[in-house]
């Protein structure tokens, strides 16, 4: 599964499944044991039970490998970090020519993707080691950043969007990635992107279009289906597990939870936002709930976990902006990512 989360184009990526049933290793930590560099500042949560910044000013994006042992972070610095969950403890960090916008774990958890400011895509091999190398890197988008990334369920092909209008899916198999798909169907920057559990159908949303669109995915170029029209722009869109589902987050009356049936998207159920903006969204790997940011003030953002008929969980209050959250692949916890650092929470019992 991918869980793109397209406020800032920021990915969260959770392959394989679920853990909830077993140990996982944000399980073992205890913040009272953490070095005060690691515990959250003052303002964040109480569930909040570590910051993974090392004093980073932002963090822009993240993504958890499909068995929740690793997460990746980066941001403006044009660092990507690496973060072994047991501990935790930086694994590495790895210096970018440019600031990275989006990641992503394909599903074999070796590969890293990234996108960054300018456009480039880099491919990272062997970044559950320490001996990280560039596989690959290459010009994705022109007139600004790869706002949106999603890894097809095979780990062969990649979708990109960026500010050129541009959808393309990418062969990454190779040494060398080849473009197998540009399409020009949107009219205005792609902010998201989602294959389908199976890799049979891509979604896709722009910044200012109010629709989605639905793509048959069943071949190397999409083709395109249908377009569901909404009541303000989109800016992220991710699929539930099963694939019968999609969340989007978006501007106000937008967030909402749509489900496919007899081969068409219907029956949108809203998110309870208080009439506020959704800032990211995103399944938890079984399904049963929906995690997300609800925009609040400027010096003020709200975590929030939605049931899946989009009922209020859990709301927790951050003195941050916090663009997007999203959870672990054990269900348990979330990480979420802001000015004031990277916070791990741990849901109430």
């Amino acid at each position: 599964m991918i869980r793109f989360c397209g406020a800032v184009g920021l990915l969260v990526a959770a392959v394989g499944l679920s853990l909830a049933q077993d140990a996982s290793p944000l399980d073992k930590i205890d913040p009272a044991k953490l070095p005060p560099a690691m515990r959250p500042p003052k303002g964040t949560s109480p569930e909040a039970i570590a910051n993974l910044s090392q004093k980073i000013d932002r963090v822009d994006c993240f993504a958890f490998r499909g068995d929740g042992k690793f997460l990746a972070i980066s941001g403006p610095d044009q660092t990507i970090r690496v973060w072994a969950t047991e501990g935790p403890k930086l694994n590495w960090s790895f210096k970018q020519p440019d600031s990275i916008v989006c990641l992503a774990f394909p599903p074999e958890g070796k590969l890293l993707v990234a996108g960054d400011a300018s456009g480039n895509v880099r491919i990272l091999d062997k970044a559950d080691t320490r001996q990280l190398v560039v596989k690959a890197a290459f010009p994705a988008h022109k007139d600004g950043p790869v706002w949106a990334l999603a890894t097809h369920p095979d780990g062969k092909k990649i979708a990109t969007g960026g500010r050129d209008k541009l959808l393309k899916i990418w062969d990454i198999s190779k040494a060398k990635p080849a473009l197998l798909a540009s399409l020009p169907d949107h009219k205005d920057e792609i902010r998201g992107v989602a294959y389908s559990p199976d890799g049979n159908m891509l979604i896709s949303v722009s910044a200012e279009e109010k629709q989605f669109r639905v793509w048959d995915a069943t071949s190397d170029k999409p083709k395109a289906g249908e377009v569901v029209k909404l009541p303000a722009p989109a800016i992220g869109v991710n699929f539930s597990p099963d694939g019968k589902s999609i969340v989007l987050a978006g501007s106000r009356g937008t967030g909402a939870v749509w489900t496919l049936k007899e081969g068409k998207f219907d029956d949108p159920v809203d998110l309870e936002t208080d009439k506020r903006a959704i800032l990211a969204a995103n399944f938890s790997a079984d399904g049963s709930m929906i995690a997300g940011t609800l925009a609040h003030s400027r010096t003020e953002d709200r975590v929030v976990v939605w049931t899946k008929d989009g009922k209020k969980k859990h709301e927790f209050k951050y003195d941050a902006h916090v663009p997007a959250a999203g959870f672990a692949p054990d269900n348990r916890h979330l990480a979420a990512v802001s000015d004031a650092g990277v916070f791990v929470i741990r849901l109430p019992k």
